[in-house]
């Protein structure tokens, strides 16, 4: 019997009034997978981000976590259910410090509910929780420093962290190199082997060197059809790729 799907889409459309922006894609991403969505500015990418995490709702189709349907659910109940998602705009609590940014979202996961008459610091579980990942993160020496002080890429690294800290399988990551220097591209294409090694991964990356490192399989995107997916040499070589990436996607597609 085949291993349940991660994450799966089936058919997805969705319009905004005339103009339609993912039109019937289907894919699967199996679980432990490292699995990027490229395609060119405009291809639908964000959008169908933001469908698989209910930000968006879907005009048709369906999207299953685990199995599970979780189409038209919101993305706080998405969320509980295991799936994270980081942005390409960093959103962390500026104020407070790396070390409580990472035990906040370690709060999840040991089922903290709101309790006037305990203070957080009784909560040993989340310490030690957010003490583990600065290591992984390595973010250590920047334990107490405010998290909007970091540097662009310490930041990226950081949220990372809060979504594994909340106990998210599952981790959407929106273009997690972008802005970044090759130097610091390189460090972060390590952290996102070494942190999230034994969960699912989704991302999308224009970085291409940064792809096809990464990713076990690559899903592409061209005017909000998908038109190709499948191990990394395979895409690679694909014509309605290549034509995807020189502007002439529209001559390679069949009509939606």
């Amino acid at each position: 019997m085949s291993e349940t799907p991660a994450i799966e889409l089936r058919d997805v459309h969705k319009s905004f009034g005339a103009t339609r922006v993912i039109c019937g894609v289907s894919f699967q991403v199996a679980p432990g997978e490292l699995h990027a969505i490229l395609g060119p500015n405009g291809a639908g990418k964000s959008t169908l981000f933001h469908l698989i995490t209910g930000r968006l709702r879907c005009d048709q189709g369906q999207v299953l976590l685990a199995g599970a349907d979780i189409t038209g659910l919101s993305p706080n109940v998405i969320f509980r259910r295991g799936l994270a998602r980081s942005f390409q705009v960093t959103s962390l609590f500026a104020r407070l410090s790396v070390f409580e940014n990472l035990r906040c979202a370690a709060m999840r996961t040991a089922g903290c509910g709101y309790a006037f008459w305990r203070g957080i610091d009784s909560y040993g579980a989340l310490a030690a929780r957010a003490e583990e990942m600065l290591d992984r993160l390595d973010l250590r020496r920047r334990r107490d420093v405010p998290a909007g002080a970091l540097a662009y890429a310490e930041q990226r690294a950081l949220e990372i962290g809060l979504a594994i800290a909340g106990g998210a399988h599952t981790i959407l990551l929106d273009e997690p190199t972008a802005g970044m220097s090759r130097a610091e591209t390189e460090r972060a294409v390590a952290l996102i082997r070494r942190a999230c090694a034994g969960r699912t991964l989704v991302m999308i990356e224009h970085d291409l060197s940064v792809v096809f490192d990464l990713a076990d399989r690559i899903s592409v995107l061209a005017e909000g059809c998908l038109i190709a997916s499948g191990v990394p040499e395979a895409v690679r070589g694909d014509p309605a790729v290549r034509a995807a990436y020189l502007g002439t996607a529209a001559e390679t597609l069949t009509p939606c």
